[in-house]
C-alpha cells in the first residue's frame, strides 16, 4: 500500500513531466505535510505554452476526485504527458490552481486523507 507521501510525490513526478514536456529545465517543488491533507507546489518557467494549453491543464486538473476508484489508478501515473493522466492527477487531488504570469507557471495541488 502506499503511503500519502508516495501518493503526492507520484502526482509531483507526473507535472514535473509535463512542465518538462514544454520545455522548463529549472523546477521549484513544495510539499506540505499537515494532519489531514498535503499541498503540492510545482514552479517552472516552460519555454512555451499556449493559452490554450494552460485552459486544458485547469480543465483536466480541476475533474473531480474519484476516492472509489483513484487505488486503481496509481501505476499509470508516470506513464506519459498526456491529457488523461492530467485528468487522472485532477481525479487523485481535492484542488488545484494554474497560475502563469507569462514566465513562471504554477500549479498547486491540495489532497485530503
Amino acid at each position: 500500500m502506499r503511503t500519502r507521501f508516495d501518493k503526492i510525490t507520484g502526482i509531483a513526478s507526473g507535472l514535473l513531466s509535463y512542465c518538462h514536456h514544454y520545455g522548463a529545465s529549472e523546477f521549484h517543488l513544495d510539499i506540505m505535510e499537515e494532519s489531514d491533507y498535503m499541498t503540492l507546489v510545482i514552479s517552472a518557467s516552460p519555454e512555451t505554452i499556449s493559452e490554450k494549453e494552460l485552459e486544458h491543464l485547469r480543465n483536466c486538473l480541476g475533474a473531480v476526485r474519484q476516492r472509489d476508484i483513484e487505488q486503481d489508478y496509481w501505476e499509470l501515473i508516470g506513464e506519459s504527458e498526456s491529457s488523461t493522466e492530467l485528468t487522472l492527477i485532477g481525479m487523485l487531488c481535492d484542488d488545484a490552481t494554474v497560475e502563469y504570469d507569462g514566465s513562471l507557471l504554477s500549479i498547486t495541488l491540495i489532497r485530503h486523507d
